[in-house]
């Protein structure tokens, strides 16, 4: 019997269900689809832990290393804030990742609902299994860095080892409450729209808006991560604006958290003081109003659930015309119509697929606007063909088709696959010719036409033309490379995950995807001061994308079969019994 079943012994009632939803809400932030195995889901976030803490610590010892060769002369404030800024900045990023998690989902509504358990017993265990998410992540930003304020700042006040204590306290308690902040202000953001909008058009506008905030959010930590020995100074303006007594110290949130640091390591200047003020009341503020605007949709959210219906198309028989047109010229085989529609529909209808695929686009995006950030003003001139523009369409696309490679692996409904099995035809081609064309049509046509409009509305249109001939072409090799051992019909197959053993090889996946970027640059620069051997690198890409396939057809597809219920391996199924 673990700790927790001794816990349930001497609960009863609905205490014993609030814990028990509570440990069950709290594993439901990390378990999903693509996690099916508790041991891999504790590998997974031990190790996004300890990155926390890592990147933490490296950025406090950055900023605050100043004071191991000068005394602090009442300054320091400036640094807290600029390290309580980051990880409100990290804690944002990941609400955003998780805002889906504020109501139960449909497997909840289905397995709970019929239970004997009261609406706010589940409200309350979601709430509380928020709690202990945020402490673990606060508590993992503070493992490291913690140690390093400890190291450089109190013995410029006191040489006391208790006082020491206290300030590593004090660090503490102003982090937890500035990432709680963040957290809770973030959630709110969805509650409230959800309760203004309505369960329905939330529904459709939460991609676009979570795919915003996740890349400011990721621009501003490659901001911090990239920029920390020069972007902390930046902050030191705020000594200007104190002494001024700005009120843009009073608007920017993570200064109200320093003020609450400050004021409980012992600093008595009014301004803390009055900072320290603003923190505590925003804290009790954003948890107060998160509770009950969540609380008072959560009923309506369980309503719309049981009441969901589909939506009835627009335009049918424009939609059937075109489809239908397509339909003749490139899906002419039934087998990779049904793959190629069934790819369409989940990727449409499915919030966790969008929702995974709006995270890598989001990267890129950010990625993206790091890099043109320093070059706005060269963004118009023809300079600029021979920069950093050249590689936009190669890094969108490659997070692009990194992304589908991923989500297709994930099943939308593991029963959906009965269908394909019972149907399944002797050549196999045709289904995994399906998804290409899905993921070609559907993902990379649509990004290089927006590409298109983008650089047409930059350089000559000749020239934007060549440019996305070149992205798309090489995106349609490399997808194809991607999927040349694809040997799952999308979305329907069980999925293990950690097959690709990330944690092991990321070194050399990020050299690889250098390589390819700086390469591809580098030969587009050559084919753009000579269009005319645009035809001979089309004709190139074309012999090894039917090279690719031919291996496909008659070498690599005869020796594999269709893998619907993928088998669990020997060493996972030994460690989930011991």
């Amino acid at each position: 019997m673990d700790r927790f079943d001794k816990i349930l012994t001497f609960s009863n009632g609905g205490f014993k269900q609030f814990l028990v939803l509570t440990r069950h809400f709290f594993l439901r932030l990390f378990q999903n689809d693509a996690i099916a195995f508790e041991d891999q889901m504790r590998e997974r976030v031990i190790g996004v832990l300890a990155l926390f803490a890592i990147l933490s610590g490296h950025l406090a010892n950055t900023v605050l290393f100043k004071y191991s060769l000068m005394e602090d002369m009442g300054t320091s404030w400036v640094e807290k804030s600029y390290v309580l800024t980051f990880f409100m900045v990290l804690m944002g990023f990941i609400a955003v990742l998780e805002w889906e998690v504020i109501f139960p989902d449909s497997r909840d509504y289905t397995n709970l609902m019929p239970l004997p358990v009261k609406v706010r017993t589940l409200f309350a265990a979601k709430f509380a299994s928020l709690f202990l998410f945020v402490g673990m992540f606060a508590l993992a930003m503070n493992a490291v860095a913690v140690f390093v304020f400890f190291f450089y700042l109190p013995e410029w006040i006191s040489s006391s080892l208790l006082y020491g204590l206290w300030f590593m306290l004090a660090h503490l308690i102003s982090s937890f409450a500035a990432v709680f902040f963040m957290f809770f202000i973030s959630l709110l953001l969805v509650a409230i729209l959800m309760n203004i909008l309505g369960h329905k058009i939330f529904s459709r506008i939460s991609i676009y808006l979570r795919a915003v905030l996740l890349t400011t959010f990721f621009v501003l930590l490659i901001s911090f991560l990239t920029d920390s020995l020069y972007a902390a100074p930046s902050f030191s303006s705020f000594l200007e604006l104190k002494a001024s007594n700005s009120n843009y110290l009073y608007l920017f949130p993570p200064m109200w958290f320093t003020g609450l640091y400050e004021t409980l390591i012992g600093n008595e200047d009014p301004f803390f003081q009055g900072l320290s003020y603003l923190a505590v009341f925003s804290l009790l503020a954003s948890i107060a109003a998160f509770y009950l605007s969540a609380g008072l949709g959560y009923r309506r959210y369980l309503k719309k659930m049981s009441t969901a219906r589909g939506r009835k198309p627009h335009f049918i028989k424009v939609k059937e015309f075109f489809s239908t047109t397509f339909d003749k010229i490139f899906l002419r085989n039934p087998v990779q119509r049904a793959v190629f529609y069934f790819f369409s529909s989940t990727i449409r209808r499915s919030m966790f697929h969008k929702m995974r695929l709006a995270s890598f686009i989001a990267v890129a995006v950010g990625m993206m606007l790091v890099i043109l950030a320093p070059q706005v003003q060269n963004l118009r001139t023809e300079t600029s063909l021979n920069t950093t523009l050249l590689a936009i369409p190669l890094i969108l696309s490659f997070f692009l088709l990194i992304g589908v490679k991923g989500i297709v692996k994930v099943p939308i409904s593991l029963e959906a696959n009965w269908i394909f099995q019972l149907t399944e035809v002797k050549k196999k081609h045709h289904y995994f010719s399906g998804l290409r064309k899905g993921v070609f049509f559907l993902t990379l046509v649509p990004l290089f036409v927006l590409l298109f409009i983008f650089y047409a509305f930059l350089w000559s249109g000749i020239t934007a033309l060549l440019h996305c001939f070149f992205g798309l072409a090489i995106s349609a090799l490399l997808m194809e490379v991607l999927f040349i051992k694809n040997n799952k019909i999308p979305f329907t197959c069980s999925y293990l995950p950690g097959q690709e053993k990330i944690h092991l090889f990321w070194l050399l996946y990020i050299f690889l995807f250098l390589g390819y970027i700086y390469f591809m640059t580098w030969l587009e620069k050559i084919l753009l001061t000579k269009p005319e051997n645009f035809i001979f690198f089309l004709a190139v890409i074309l012999l090894l994308i039917i090279g690719i396939r031919l291996y496909q057809k008659f070498i690599l597809q005869k020796k594999q079969k269709i893998i619907y219920e993928e088998a669990e391996e020997p060493v996972m199924v030994s460690l989930s019994v011991v």
